[in-house]
């Protein structure tokens, strides 16, 4: 009997509970890139460390910490032919699903598999992702980006440069303080101490863009990448990765219930996206708002740290699966269904929903219902004007109802920049579809020589914008002195970000009213469970 109660007990851990894994926990290990396509790179160590190869041997030992510099020498980019993808997702059938509606825009498309590196034996997740791509393949990056010109009406694509021969060159490191010299003929790696790098971008194409100094732990590598240039990696533990993102995604002045919902959300959506964002390249996620916003551990903040502690191992599940977690700054009073923002399948835990304890169907797919919209500032949860929102949410009085004024010769230029089309002069800008936040899905862009369409959120907030405006959901007003063409744009608008899933304003005021996390994640993520996987 006795015997028995082991075997079942043994039965019962091995089921549920994942392997254990580096640094003594059942967690993955994440590769983050935070600087690709560099000539040159700066960074500062403390103390003494070594250089060590892809096999882990160790090349340089002892050496001096300080200002190192790395560059390449003898460089030879790899050579490349070009295809576009139409979408990345875990699931073949989704992967078919996407096929069949290119196919009625009369696009011929092929399915390719592509399996990952097993560092994540968790439950409920997939072990590879298919990329919906284009049959023809392009030369060179030019001609890809006229054949995606060419039907952005039909479907939105991003381009995909595929190796077909390897790089070439060699990693030059130098010790600025010492003059102290090492070569590398192949990708090299530091564990341990701390290392502070120099020129990270941060926020790129957004209003925040800028250049930053940032630390980080664990082990850093630099590789040789397909341009023959220097990308830098930090590969760490997946909580540890949290704990560099949270404090970057969310203040930490919010409440401690939303930041907790963050670090699942955040969590989520990094084993989620393994695979589908940089399938072509030598790590999972990026640094920067693409994938999620890394700042390593400069922002390291005891708050943020104890809601990925407190949370940790946590994940949302939906139908046997770990679902996906989008989340954005502020909502404006309604998110936004996946599809409508993403060339995706519907998602039933992505549904827009209005953002409030009392929920109805505002309609804003209709052009005056999202007029007064817009003009009003409804009882929502990301309302920042009420009286008994928490002071930290202050800073979103300038993204919940925002306005832009562009003269028609100042957005002609930005809309050519953007497009490249030669359309004359601008006349209109028409929504022609909406999403359920009121979030414009397609805009058709009328000139005096050409009118044309651009499709999905991100593409019309980046087209409308020398940046990116702070979302789709928006109207249009035009000023004339005259008859002919407008003098001016106005653009009135609500929200910050894509809209879909979790609002992060609006689950700081749910915080705020006593929700705890679960109830804050059940809100924005309809029908999932809360499960623990290690």
């Amino acid at each position: 009997m006795y015997k028995l109660f082991i075997f079942v007990m043994l039965f019962y851990v091995g089921c549920s509970v994942t392997p254990r894994r580096m640094y003594g926990e059942s967690q993955p290990l994440i590769r983050v890139g935070i600087i690709e396509n560099r000539k040159e790179v700066h960074f500062q160590i403390e103390g003494k460390f070594n250089f060590v190869d892809e096999s882990d041997h160790v090349k340089g030992r002892n050496m001096e910490g300080g200002h190192w510099r790395v560059v390449v020498t003898k460089e030879q980019p790899a050579e490349f032919d070009y295809v576009l993808s139409v979408g990345t997702t875990r699931n073949y059938l989704d992967a078919k699903s996407i096929q069949q509606s290119m196919k009625k825009k009369g696009l011929k498309t092929t399915i390719k598999k592509n399996s990952f590196r097993n560092r994540f034996s968790l439950p409920y997740l997939h072990k590879a992702s298919y990329q919906v791509l284009l049959k023809k393949k392009f030369a060179t990056e030019s001609e890809a980006v006229e054949h995606k010109k060419s039907i952005a009406a039909k479907t939105n694509t991003e381009i995909v440069k595929r190796p077909i021969a390897n790089p070439k060159g060699i990693l030059n490191f130098k010790n600025l303080d010492t003059g102290k010299r090492f070569k590398a003929f192949g990708n090299i790696h530091i564990i341990g101490p701390k290392i502070e790098i120099a020129n990270i971008d941060v926020g790129t194409g957004f209003h925040w863009e800028r250049s930053d100094r940032r630390s980080y732990s664990d082990k850093i590598e630099f590789v040789l990448d397909l341009t023959g240039e220097i990308t830098v990696i930090n590969e760490l533990p997946l909580e540890s990765y949290l704990k560099g993102v949270v404090p970057s995604e969310m203040p930490a002045s919010f409440p401690l219930e939303a930041l907790k919902a963050q670090a699942v959300a955040a969590r989520v959506e990094a084993v989620s996206k393994i695979g589908l964002r940089h399938p072509m390249k030598p790590f999972d996620l990026c640094d920067d708002v693409h994938c999620q916003a890394f700042s390593g551990t400069s922002k390291a903040n005891k708050k943020t740290s104890e809601a990925v502690k407190s949370t940790s191992g946590v994940f949302m599940v939906h139908r046997g699966d770990i679902t996906e977690a989008f989340y954005s700054g502020v909502c404006g009073g309604n998110t936004e269904n996946n599809e409508n923002a993403w060339t995706m399948n519907a998602k039933p835990f992505l549904r827009g929903i209005m953002d409030s304890k009392i929920k109805r169907n505002v309609m804003l797919h209709k052009k005056q219902n999202v007029i007064n919209w817009i003009n009003t500032k409804p009882e929502v949860y990301c309302n920042p004007f009420f009286r008994k929102s928490p002071r930290a949410i202050n800073y979103a009085k300038r993204y919940f109802r925002w306005k832009e004024v562009y003269s028609r010769v100042e957005l002609e230029e930005i809309i050519k920049k953007k497009t490249k089309e030669k359309f004359g002069e601008l006349k209109d800008l028409r929504p022609l579809t909406r999403g359920v936040s009121g979030r414009i899905t397609a805009l058709e862009i009328v000139g005096t020589k050409k009118t044309f369409a651009i499709t999905k959120e991100l593409n019309i907030r980046q087209t409308l914008s020398n940046k990116t405006l702070y979302s789709a959901c928006f109207y249009v007003k035009k000023e004339k002195k005259g008859k002919g063409l407008p003098d001016k744009f106005i653009l009135h608008g609500a929200g910050w970000g894509h809209g879909v899933g979790m609002c992060q304003v609006g689950a700081a005021v749910m915080a705020h009213r006593d929700k705890r996390f679960n109830e804050i994640l059940q809100h924005y993520y309809k029908g999932v469970k809360i499960k623990k996987l290690y």
